[in-house]
């Protein structure tokens, strides 16, 4: 009877991970971008950010190629078509026009047939960004301001903390500590990060209700993160994953950039059913189309902490030399 049970628990396991499986397909089929509908504002801007980053590395490149970017230019222009006649104009869409503008202007392809179109096209355009796109020189004593001192001093001293001081960590801290995080690496540079914030006790409460990791402190967090990603900035069924990973990416940069400033954090998980995803979207406002990757608590250090004592495994457990199993 014992070994019957055993094995439907095991068996458990799967058909939960079949469930959350299928929970994500229906996100992905709802919310993800695979319609392509460059009506939709959002999915106009996550496309066009992934078309003119094509640019921007084409750009970067000391050797390219005559003509390299061309489909790609083309592609971008029948974008910002659909952003003028929308009227609602985002950040990247001003920012692919101002991308273009620098493409065509390259040396050495001023006088192809092709770039003389696109440019006499893009005089029809007036919504520039006021940032810099494209390319620019980063010297090698650029790369170096900034590298740490000490590595090792900085990253070694971040812990986990479940128990804070009673204070709230003000709004500005929170919002400087995602503007540093806003440089992590993302998928053709799409950015699809969305962070909720909150210092709401009831709110709190709400949020924490499902999140089975914050037992015994969860009702003195002084400060709350939910840390997702939004599937519309996601198209083909090989990304299906993508939106995950981003995410976690985002999420550490978040974790060190408020280590940076001095406050302290813990991770709680979010692998969750569908049910209980249901439910805190219930309760809080989640758009939709944002798919919870995390959530986070932050407060201040007291001036004497506990801390549990996280043994990391060996190097040589987690690093190994990349070998071909064939020959060339």
């Amino acid at each position: 009877m014992k070994s019957f049970i055993k094995k439907i628990r095991l068996y458990g396991r799967l058909i939960s991970a079949l469930n959350g499986f299928l929970y994500d397909f229906y996100r992905f089929y709802l919310f993800s971008a695979w319609r392509s509908d460059m009506k939709d504002a959002e999915q106009r801007n996550y496309n066009a950010v992934k078309i003119y980053h094509t640019l921007e590395k084409s750009m970067s490149l000391k050797n390219r190629r005559l003509g390299a970017g061309q489909s790609s230019a083309y592609i971008l222009l029948d974008v910002l078509k659909y952003a003028k006649k929308s009227n609602n104009i985002g950040f990247h869409d001003k920012a692919a026009l101002s991308t273009l503008s620098r493409f065509v202007e390259l040396d050495g392809i001023n006088k192809v047939e092709w770039v003389e179109q696109i440019r006499k096209e893009l005089l029809a355009f007036d919504f520039f960004s006021d940032e810099v796109h494209g390319s620019q020189i980063y010297r090698l004593e650029d790369f170096r301001k900034g590298m740490l001192e000490n590595p090792e001093k900085f990253f070694f001293s971040r812990h986990s903390l479940r128990e804070f001081k009673n204070e709230i960590v003000p709004e500005h801290v929170v919002k400087r500590a995602v503007s540093l995080a806003l440089k992590t690496p993302s998928v053709c540079n799409r950015q699809a990060w969305h962070v909720y914030h909150t210092s709401d006790s009831d709110i709190k409460y709400l949020a924490l209700k499902y999140q089975e990791g914050n037992r015994g402190f969860g009702d003195r967090v002084p400060n709350l993160m939910i840390i997702t990603t939004d599937l519309k900035a996601f198209v083909s069924g090989y990304e299906r994953y993508q939106h995950w990973i981003d995410g976690g990416l985002f999420a550490m940069s978040i974790i060190y950039a408020l280590h940076s400033l001095g406050v302290a954090s813990c991770c709680l998980n979010w692998s969750q059913t569908p049910a209980k995803d249901k439910m805190l979207r219930s309760l809080v406002d989640i758009r939709p189309n944002h798919t919870v990757v995390m959530m986070l608590a932050i407060g201040w250090p007291d001036e004497n902490n506990n801390i549990c004592v996280s043994a990391r495994r060996p190097l040589d457990e987690v690093y190994s030399s990349l070998n071909a199993r064939r020959k060339l």
